[in-house]
């Protein structure tokens, strides 16, 4: 073989080494890549996971709560229903008060005070109790963030009244929520000390006339638009329990995101 000849081979096999270099090293990058997918994959799976086990933890939970305050309250007389999707335990009317009035009734007194001491036992499971142990208490890890006493009213106008003290429906919803909370407190004062996670107080009230009837289905027929008026006069305690934290969320959102972009890619 001539020197020249040989030159061109070795220059060739020269080439062919470079370029299988080269896709070696492409491919071990794409390999890299596909690792760092893959990994950021799991990652998103698992952050996913942990949100939705705390969400769905919360919600038995509560659900789990609200069986067993109404247990109590059926052992102790006292009849209430409850809403486990909403997280609602409902206390009609006619158990706490008369009609137009925000002033408890004598059986409402004691009825409130039945529900005090089973919140004061439950409660603690749930939130923070200054100087509190709650070692014994067993549930699905939910915590609350809130309890509020909303009052109710129905949609029948009322006129001004001073020796009534309330002036229209706002001022009766808003006057009952307060009444429950002061004769629950009074009951078991240390419900006026609990505290979500955050170290904020867990009792509320709030007020709101009309405005959230307890069913939008308003009849026609006087007996049962009358039926549906009453069933709207009521008190509810409202259980909000604790969601992930902003920052949990901000991960979350992240996570999704950086997976769209990549499928994108």
């Amino acid at each position: 073989m001539s020197p020249r000849n040989e030159a061109h081979l070795v220059e060739e096999e020269s080439y062919f080494v470079s370029m299988t270099d080269l896709m070696v090293g492409v491919l071990f990058l794409f390999i890299i890549m596909l690792m760092a997918v893959a990994l950021n994959l799991k990652h998103q799976q698992r952050t996913y996971e942990e949100t939705n086990s705390k969400l769905t933890q919360a919600d038995q939970s509560r659900r789990e709560m609200l069986r067993d305050i109404k247990k109590s309250l059926d052992a102790e007389g006292v009849e209430v229903s409850i809403d486990e999707d909403t997280g609602v335990l409902r206390l009609p009317e006619s158990l706490l008060f008369d009609r137009g009035r925000f002033e408890l009734q004598a059986a409402g007194q004691v009825a409130l005070g039945h529900l005090s001491r089973v919140l004061d036992k439950i409660l603690p499971c749930y939130a923070l109790v200054p100087g509190a142990i709650t070692d014994d208490c067993k549930t699905k890890g939910g915590r609350l963030e809130a309890v509020f006493i909303e009052g109710h009213t129905d949609d029948v106008r009322m006129m001004r009244s001073v020796a009534l003290g309330v002036s229209d429906n706002w001022d009766l919803s808003t006057a009952r929520a307060i009444e429950t909370f002061q004769q629950l407190t009074k009951s078991a004062p240390r419900l006026a000390d609990m505290q979500n996670d955050r170290k904020l107080k867990l009792l509320g009230v709030s007020g709101y006339a009309d405005n959230r009837p307890a069913t939008n289905d308003r009849p026609t027929s006087p007996d049962q638009l009358e039926e549906w008026r009453t069933r709207n006069r009521r008190i509810d305690l409202r259980f909000l329990m604790a969601t992930p934290d902003a920052e949990q969320l901000q991960k979350l959102k992240d996570a999704v995101q950086r997976g769209v972009e990549n499928e994108s890619k």
